[in-house]
């Protein structure tokens, strides 16, 4: 890969004082030290860029970039994304985090750029979680260099619970708390990792007390989270509002937690449901708004005119999708039970299709070419890739047959300027059609 090859402009450095050089800038430079370490890297990869990430004792240390990251890129902390439009590239290139690289002056062939200020602060807490993760290989990097700010879209750990800020003051910062087991309660896919929130428990956390920060969300992820909680409380005031005994509803009465599956108009009939505990044998999961629950399927029923005099509380309703579940998990015998339980946590040949939102990025299994979602509706996807804005279509998602896999997220910085990129095809286009 030459440099010409992923940046449009660059400015070669001819003296070998680099003092000038600044932490965050984006170089250009050689991966090898000597003839012998040439020949072994292929040709067309052995110039690549770095960002510099530190200064010392006359030394510059950088991050290498790559346009084409391995597999591990499923864990969004190993690779940071460079925008290939914030910084005016001609692809996508990714800096790998893992490792830090000391670079001689020979090796240093010109500068392209600087970070943005969002982009480095960022840079340096996806560092900051991946040295004190349990990742095998990690960057040798000081604290001292990893002088971020934290703040929206940031999750801290705190007396072993995580913790995900959406807004904060000069004294707080207000959170959400996320449950631990996402697994059995997905809420929202960010970078191949499922998140599941309470949206409707609402915390705060003094800034000078004791935490630690163990991941961070993108602006773009931050946005998408925001829709899901603003979807959240919509649903909360719903029921708050209605607060009708119907089937598919969950109730809190007499502090336990019940499922009603059917009614009449003397009364519901019910079995209870437990949030929290361990998975027993003869439990089964069923499903009430997108969140998973146990239940032994202890069918009784409660007289309504009790339920109204005692009080009640409906704390959400099934879907139509989720209630036709329910009623068939609690139609089958106990031993046909396991293999549905195992289907809900198992389904290779699905994909997870309602996390294909406007500014996530897919990659097509066909041509292993990357699209970005530009709009939605229902299950109707408008397409373009990110590389060639011509091909741009649309197309109907279904869960057992998508060509797409889910890629990332672009912050919402890179998304807005593709949306000025397509705009001003399209307008070059209309221009030659006349």
């Amino acid at each position: 890969m030459g440099l010409n090859d992923l940046f449009k402009e660059e400015i070669e450095i001819e003296s070998k004082d680099l003092s000038f050089l600044k932490v965050g800038d984006i170089i250009w430079a050689r991966r090898y030290r000597t003839n012998e370490q040439k020949e072994k890297i292929e040709k067309g990869h052995q110039e690549s860029p770095y960002i510099v990430i530190k200064k010392k004792s006359g030394n510059i240390y950088g991050l290498l970039c790559t346009s084409n990251p391995h597999g591990e890129v499923k864990w969004k902390m190993l690779y940071y994304p460079l925008g290939r439009l914030n910084y005016d590239m001609k692809k996508s290139s990714f800096i790998y985090c893992a490792k830090v690289y000391r670079l001689e002056p020979n090796q240093i062939v010109g500068i392209i750029g600087h970070l943005s200020k969002y982009d480095f602060n960022q840079l340096k807490k996806q560092l900051y979680v991946l040295i004190n993760s349990s990742y095998r290989t990690k960057p040798k990097i000081e604290r001292k260099y990893l002088d971020f700010k934290v703040g929206l879209g940031d999750v801290l750990l705190k007396n072993k619970e995580r913790y995900y800020i959406y807004a904060f003051d000069s004294r707080y910062f207000y959170v959400n708390k996320l449950r631990k087991n996402p697994k059995t309660n997905k809420s929202i896919l960010i970078n191949n990792t499922y998140y599941s929130f309470i949206f409707t428990e609402h915390e705060k956390i003094r800034r000078n007390s004791i935490y630690n920060l163990v991941d961070t969300f993108n602006s773009g992820e931050i946005e998408i989270i925001n829709n899901y909680r603003i979807k959240s409380y919509e649903e909360l005031k719903k029921i708050k509002t209605s607060n009708l005994l119907k089937i598919g509803a969950i109730i809190n009465y007499k502090t336990n937690l019940y499922y009603i599956y059917n009614e009449n108009n003397e009364s519901v009939f019910v079995y209870q449901i437990f949030s929290k505990g361990i998975m027993e044998p003869k439990m089964a999961y069923i499903k009430i708004n997108d969140k998973v629950y146990r239940t032994y399927f202890n069918t009784s029923f409660i007289k309504k005119d009790i339920l109204k005099k005692n009080g009640y509380v409906v704390r959400r309703y099934a879907s139509k999708e989720e209630i036709d579940y329910n009623n068939k998990m609690l139609s089958l015998p106990q031993n046909e039970r396991r293999n549905e339980i195992n289907k809900l946590f198992d389904s290779p040949n699905e994909k997870d299709i309602d996390n294909f939102l406007p500014m996530t990025v897919l990659e097509n299994e066909i041509n292993k070419e990357y699209y970005l979602i530009i709009s939605r509706e229902d299950k109707i996807i408008e397409v373009v890739n990110i590389n060639d804005f011509k091909d741009k279509f649309y197309f109907e998602l279904e869960k057992e047959k998508c060509p797409f896999n889910y890629y990332r997220i672009l912050s919402k910085e890179e998304y807005s300027l593709y949306l000025k990129k397509i705009k001003d095809f399209k307008e070059m286009v209309a221009m030659f059609d006349k």
